[in-house]
């Protein structure tokens, strides 16, 4: 829960962050650059040394605006909450770096 608190928030002091953005343009100029070449989701790049176990799965839209979408994050989830959110928890990228299936 924190971390998408302060990911709102970096979003928000961001200069360049457009309000109306929606999660696939998120993932397409945020997450991916971020993490290209990594192999790992964006929960995983943040959490690497410490990964915890995950309590919560919430689904999302590619359309939804991203900043609502964090800020419901924040208000239905309670501190203790390890969330898999399939856009921030999985590698994106497809670039080959990544695991594959």
């Amino acid at each position: 829960r924190q971390q998408c608190l302060e990911l709102l928030a970096s979003l928000r002091a961001d200069p360049g962050w457009d309000s109306s953005t929606n999660v696939y343009a998120f993932v397409t100029d945020y997450i991916k650059p971020l993490t290209a070449g990594t192999g790992l989701g964006y929960a995983l790049y943040l959490n690497a040394d410490d990964p915890l176990e995950v309590n919560v799965m919430i689904s999302h839209s590619w359309t939804e605006n991203v900043e609502d979408f964090l800020e419901a994050v924040g208000r239905s989830t309670s501190e203790d909450d390890v969330m898999f959110i399939c856009f921030l928890s999985l590698y994106q990228c497809e670039d080959g770096a990544g695991p594959s299936i």
